[in-house]
């Protein structure tokens, strides 16, 4: 386990400047998601805390220790990425192993740490399987299996589910924060999908562009985003903006009043009116989607099943508490 202390840092590639700044600190034991859109900078950022990628300037501590100048091998930190990266004609066992072997690591010691890593993810009955012969998810566990065996300080996910079907997706997220648990380790991990951030995060890292745009617990950026953009990107599905024109008693300086689709209400009396251009029957819950006279994009979640078709026309409300007011640079007000 260990702690995290990104100061200032930058990275350039040539004249072109990616990572704009970034301070950061990481507690020890953490669950801490880099999200963002794509070509934002989250994987980059993971590669400079990993060592696979130099910073152009600023301070990358890890237990407080300066590791600027240390490789990636001596700084104590194992990658999970998108792709497995298995030895196809190695067993499970090997697999696991071989970085230990690499480092001289006795034979009975690796022995026992991978046995050990084995019981931890289920894999103890596939030891002697080759990669070929494994679903995605279990492939996922054997890299995740070969990172803790090295006992890292850091734990670094670069997009581990992207590979898996939508119900493995789900299931491996929920192995992932178990795992966590179990360990008490250092995790960082990245990924694009805000629904991942929310659900296995202990803090969350909004990037654009290269800088952070706000960091939080879950709940915290759903319930209080410092900006449009962030309202915008926490929460599925995203926020409603209206023009504040449309909705009366708006704080001053409100450009913009967002709405969350599960917060607004059908409503006779409603101040907007949403005319319905299709309808997500989900079971336990519907989704209308439409848009706001005159021209505002618009979600409505129901719960339950509904008789509102595409064409039809609703009004619709949202209590004040639910409200979130933004000004002409998109802050929150």
């Amino acid at each position: 386990m260990a702690t995290l202390q990104l100061s200032n840092v930058v990275k350039s590639f040539d004249k072109i400047t990616v990572i704009h700044g970034v301070d950061l600190a990481v507690s020890d034991g953490e669950f801490v998601v880099f999200v963002g859109p794509s070509g934002c900078g989250k994987s980059t950022l993971l590669r400079i805390i990993s060592g696979l990628e130099p910073a152009s300037s600023g301070d990358i501590r890890i237990d407080g220790k300066r590791v600027n100048e240390v490789s990636a091998a001596h700084r104590g930190c194992s990658m999970v990425f998108q792709s497995y990266a298995l030895y196809p004609h190695m067993s499970v066992y090997d697999n696991m192993a071989f970085g230990l072997e690499n480092l001289g690591v006795a034979k009975a010691l690796i022995e026992t740490k991978v046995n050990a890593a084995a019981t931890l993810l289920q894999l103890t009955p596939l030891l002697q399987r080759k990669p070929t012969q494994l679903s995605g998810g279990q492939r996922q566990r054997v890299a995740i299996g070969r990172s803790i065996v090295r006992e890292p300080k850091l734990f670094l996910f670069d997009e581990p589910l992207s590979n898996l079907d939508a119900e493995l997706r789900v299931s491996m997220r929920a192995e992932i924060r178990d795992l966590h648990a179990r360990l008490g380790a250092t995790m960082i991990y990245v990924t694009h999908d805000q629904v991942e951030a929310m659900t296995m995060a202990d803090k969350i890292v909004v990037l654009r562009a290269g800088r952070i745009e706000q960091v939080g617990s879950p709940l915290e950026l759903y319930n209080h985003p410092c900006n449009q953009f962030v309202a915008g990107f926490i929460g599925s599905p995203r926020m409603n903006f209206v023009p504040v024109a449309q909705m009366p008693d708006a704080k001053p300086g409100t450009q913009t009043v967002g709405i969350r689709p599960e917060h607004a209400q059908l409503a006779d009396d409603g101040p907007l009116q949403l005319v319905v251009s299709q309808v997500e029957q989900l079971g336990s819950t519907s989704i209308l989607h439409g848009k706001v006279v005159p021209d505002a994009p618009f979600e409505l979640i129901l719960n339950g099943q509904t008789s509102i078709r595409g064409g039809d026309t609703v009004k619709v409300s949202a209590p004040a508490e639910h409200l979130h007011y933004f000004d002409q640079n998109g802050l929150r007000l």
